[in-house]
């Protein structure tokens, strides 16, 4: 049986990154963070609406929406190649990993 590597994908021009968010590279991380911080969010902003029987679904929607962008985002943005390759030469990478750094 063949094991499969994952390979992260890098990105330089932002239509590139929104092809990585709309192929839903960033769907896995995003979503785990998004149902932990968005159930905390709406329990706690809007607990008494949901007890009460009459839960705000705009604001609850928004609560899981936010921090799925936001991880989004921060996914997206380690994974861009200048910002590899700034990192690669701070730490004085010599194993070519992130490509030619000057």
């Amino acid at each position: 049986m063949e094991k499969r590597t994952r390979v992260d994908a890098t990105w330089e021009a932002y239509g590139d990154a929104v092809r990585l968010f709309a192929r839903g590279a960033t769907l896995a991380t995003a979503s785990r963070i998004a149902l932990v911080v968005g159930t905390w969010l709406s329990l706690l902003n809007q607990g008494r609406a949901i007890a009460d029987g009459d839960p705000p679904w705009v604001k609850i929607g928004l609560n899981y929406l936010t921090p799925f962008l936001v991880a989004s985002l921060g996914y997206l943005a380690a994974r861009r190649r200048r910002n590899i390759e700034r990192l690669a030469a701070l730490l004085g990478d010599s194993s070519g990993i992130a490509g030619d750094v000057q």
